[in-house]
């Protein structure tokens, strides 16, 4: 089930889309919480997960992502939410564009040792944190209003995302 209209970064237009990439992100709750990506570079909230492998399916994708970026030993895969597209701009400006779909599961999680980044994730200094729903959504809110469109080209459709799936979670539960 598609989650919203898709979302799209400046006037970036379907027949513009050089590249498609397909991802997996996982909703992680315990008690009134839900389990998140910090990034100290972009002081946003963002669900853990990433980009699915040619060789994958989304479950094999989802326990590796939760692996590398929370250091998840075990991954149960308990429901499947849906999906949000964006046509979104490449990282790092180099004027490649994307029509992203990421589609969302809710996870348990467990047997946590240490994330292993890659470069990437590093320098956006990211850090597992358990927070409130609506703290997220506030957070990335007001971090939202400080974007600007050419210099976080790339990620400005990011928080817009999470937050669509942080307020849909909020309904569904």
């Amino acid at each position: 089930m598609k989650i919203g209209n898709t979302i799209v970064e400046g006037n970036l237009k379907e027949d513009e889309v050089l590249k498609t990439r397909k991802t997996v992100r996982a909703i992680i709750l315990k008690d009134n919480l839900v389990y998140m990506l910090y990034s100290s570079l972009y002081n946003d909230y963002i669900f853990p997960g990433g980009g699915i492998k040619e060789d994958e399916d989304h479950g094999d994708a989802l326990k590796r992502e939760l692996k590398e970026e929370l250091g998840a030993n075990k991954v149960n895969v308990l429901k499947y939410i849906g999906f949000i597209e964006e046509l979104r701009y490449g990282i790092n400006n180099n004027n490649s564009t994307y029509k992203q779909t990421s589609y969302y599961y809710i996870c348990e999680i467990d047997n946590i040792t240490t994330p292993s980044y890659n470069k990437r994730e590093k320098a956006q200094g990211l850090i597992p944190k358990w927070i409130k729903i609506d703290e997220a959504i506030n957070h990335n809110n007001q971090e939202l209003l400080t974007r600007d469109e050419k210099a976080d080209q790339g990620f400005i459709t990011v928080i817009e995302r999470e937050n669509r799936i942080l307020k849909y979670i909020k309904e569904i539960l």
